[in-house]
């Protein structure tokens, strides 16, 4: 009997492995110990997957790839964006001192994200090229290093913010009627600071192995629990900004607990071992890698705040409608930032594996489809500027609706140019050119962005702030073109 019910599992065994062989094309060792009815281990299975993912990487047309890596990443960074996009939305009916509250946690968010960033993007950069060299354990031991040190400033950040809470806000530009709703509101973003800065590795991590669409589930699934969240929280239930707080703070957690089940699991080419849990070899690596997309995104906090500071003596109403105004842009700019994330990966293999003309084709394709794009939607933008802005205005006055569609007619001249720097940066990035990534990132909202914030408000007062972003954008763009097209000829 047990040779019988040995022999018949063996037969089971291999009818399941004949048919895995035939869902997968390819030959060599592991079909031969498929087709032998042997039990697959793990290693030889996840190996096999990552010959596949390598062939892939290196092979698949650019453009082809570069499109089918960006559709995941651009909706991961609509996802992104919506957090605040839609708390706006759903707080616009509570009056312009709860919009002007949201607008100005959205600095707080942006430093979340500078930090989640910089372990995310470092680590997938540093994965890519690693994977490039088939070095499968050295990329699990970055991303176990880069989960750890993203949770923990993370957590770092939030302690500070809850200890100091009410000087935070008034630093960030906080009027007296606005100081009470951001701090209401602030405090759940910051508790979800850790869970947020977890999720920007994990999906960083995914996205550079090639599975842009497992990192797409856990970032979809967040955002649209925080919407139905904030329906419940602070339509129905009437929690307020609070509830709006609450809705953030859950679907980060779910976003962050469905990517953790794919990189435990074999869905995952790159896993997470725990006990990999930190290396401080890596970490420095990491982190360097990572340091563009910190300036990036921490010079975008900065910008902020400085813009709700400039707005501060106007007003609510003034800062209401330069805040509705940059986050519409920011959601067309989430679109171009997704798009040159697909990119990255692409050129950071090619160059990891030595595929010098596939380096450069990824860079031409990506910068002509990208300005292309940005000419597109600041067109869009020209025309439909009310429509656009009255949907987070519909209680706002005059003043923030006339700012709002000043301020998006400079975006839609401008666009075009936040395309060239961006992906700049992130061409220098991909390939490991800390210095020179570390300067295009320093570019769009440094070195461009800080004089022009004090400049243009003495010249034209208000107006003057609604042209800010705008004038940087056009300012760091020319710049940056320069700058590749000289260091290129060298």
């Amino acid at each position: 009997m047990r040779v019988r019910k040995k022999a018949g599992t063996t037969h089971m065994d291999r009818r399941s492995n004949r048919r895995r062989l035939h869902s997968r094309p390819d030959n060599g060792i592991y079909d031969i110990l498929i087709l032998s009815g042997m039990d697959i281990p793990e290693s030889v299975d996840t190996q096999k997957k990552a010959q596949e993912n390598h062939s892939k990487m290196a092979e698949t047309p650019v453009p082809s790839l570069i499109l089918s890596l960006s559709v995941s990443t651009i909706f991961t960074m609509l996802i992104a964006t919506s957090y605040n996009i839609v708390d706006t939305y759903f707080v616009s009916d509570l009056g312009e001192s709860n919009v002007a509250a949201v607008g100005i946690m959205f600095s707080v968010m942006a430093l979340i994200q500078a930090v989640g960033y910089t372990w995310g993007m470092g680590a997938g950069s540093e994965i890519a090229r690693l994977l490039g060299k088939q070095k499968k354990r050295e990329a699990e031991q970055t991303l176990a290093t880069a989960l750890a040190g993203g949770i923990l400033s993370g957590a770092v950040m939030a302690v500070i913010f809850a200890v100091f809470r009410e000087d935070v806000v008034r630093l960030l530009g906080a009027t007296d009627t606005s100081l009470a709703p951001a701090g209401q509101y602030g405090i759940y973003i910051m508790l979800a600071a850790p869970v947020m800065c977890g999720a920007y590795v994990l999906n960083n991590a995914l996205r550079a192995e090639g599975q842009p669409y497992l990192a797409l589930l856990g970032i979809l699934a967040g955002g649209l629990s925080n919407a139905l969240f904030d329906y419940i929280l602070v339509r129905v239930l009437g929690l307020g900004i609070a509830g709006a707080g609450i809705a953030t703070l859950a679907g980060q957690g779910i976003s962050l607990a469905i990517m953790y089940i794919c990189v435990r699991s074999r869905c995952s080419v790159v896993r997470l071992h725990v006990s990999d849990v930190w290396s401080f070899r890596y970490g420095v690596r990491i982190v360097r890698t990572g340091l563009p997309s910190f300036l990036r995104q921490g010079l975008m906090c900065l910008a902020a705040v400085m813009i709700s500071r400039s707005c501060r003596q106007y007003g609510d109403g003034a800062m209401a409608g330069v805040t509705v105004a940059n986050k519409i842009f920011a959601v067309i700019f989430a679109v171009l930032v997704g798009y040159g994330q697909g990119f990255a990966p692409v050129c950071g293999f090619a160059y990891g594996a030595g595929l010098e003309s596939r380096v450069k084709r990824s860079l031409r394709f990506t910068m002509i489809t990208a300005v292309i794009f940005m000419c597109a939607m600041g067109a869009a933008t020209w025309v439909w500027v009310s429509e656009v802005a009255g949907v987070f205005l519909h209680e706002g006055g005059t003043q923030a609706m006339q700012l709002a569609a000043l301020s998006l007619r400079a975006h839609a001249i401008s666009m075009p140019f936040a395309a060239v720097c961006l992906v700049t940066g992130m061409y220098y990035q991909a390939l490991g050119a800390y210095g020179k990534a570390t300067l295009i990132s320093a570019l769009r909202q440094g070195v461009c962005f800080i004089p022009l914030v004090f400049i243009l408000p003495r010249m034209y007062g208000i107006d003057g702030v609604a042209f800010v972003q705008a004038a940087a954008d056009v300012l760091a763009g020319i710049v940056s073109a320069f700058y590749l097209l000289y260091t290129n000829e060298k």
